[in-house]
């Protein structure tokens, strides 16, 4: 009798021999092995995650908007602290009830909404403002780290007007100007819990308080060195 003609078989080397049902078992126990690995991968990935996270918040707790870290009211300037008044919020269409330590204020009760009953967001957008703010609209700008300056003549005074203009930076962020009635001097310069009374514009001294109370405030979030 002929030998029987054998079969060709594409069954790799390590396969040959094997049943159906082993090889299916091989494939199975492979897939299992695979998703272990998986889980484990995405197990570290996630332990060191978590690591990165904590650990940024233990280097920096207090983030601004952008993730800078918030360098906090400066206390050890040349200008003495002023009185906190605190930074909570009241009815944008209510002026505040009780009275501010300092004129202007530079901490307290105040606004935020993006109207007002003055007719602008509190905080109000940076720049030079024609007409007065109120507080309420200021103290909001002074808490996110702004400087303000704020002038009061009995007439005109556009010289005065024009030497704190050419000392704001082209781009305003974190300026903001206005007039002021009822002023104890010509000149204010504000920041969060801190003021400079003037009679004329000290321009060196002026930049000097920006350089120190610029950006230190509770909740700084654009900082824009002068």
């Amino acid at each position: 009798m002929a030998d029987k003609q054998r079969t060709a078989t594409t069954r790799p080397a390590n396969r040959r021999g094997m049943t159906k049902g082993q090889i299916r078992e091989q494939r199975r126990g492979r897939s299992r092995a695979r998703q272990r690995r998986k889980r484990s991968l995405l197990m570290f990935g996630g332990t060191i995650f978590a690591i990165i996270f904590i650990a940024a918040l233990t280097v920096s707790p207090n983030c601004n908007r952008e993730g800078a870290a918030v360098q906090g009211v400066n206390s050890g300037g040349h200008i003495e602290l002023d009185p906190d008044d605190g930074r909570g919020h009241i009815d944008v269409n209510a002026p505040y009830s009780g009275i501010y330590s300092v004129v202007p204020a530079t901490s307290g009760p105040h606004w935020a909404g993006a109207t007002t009953s003055v007719g602008v967001p509190a905080p109000a957008r940076w720049g030079r403002y024609e007409g007065v703010l109120p507080d309420e609209v200021l103290v909001h700008n002074l808490e996110h780290g702004g400087i303000g300056f704020h002038y009061d003549c009995e007439t005109e005074c556009p010289e005065i007007v024009k030497a704190l203009d050419d000392i704001l930076p082209r781009n305003p962020s974190q300026f903001i100007m206005s007039a002021y009635p009822g002023l104890p001097s010509k000149i204010v310069i504000t920041a969060w819990r801190h003021h400079l009374y003037l009679d004329e514009v000290d321009v060196e001294e002026i930049i000097r308080f920006i350089k120190e109370y610029q950006d230190r405030a509770p909740e700084s979030f654009k900082q824009n060195q002068y």
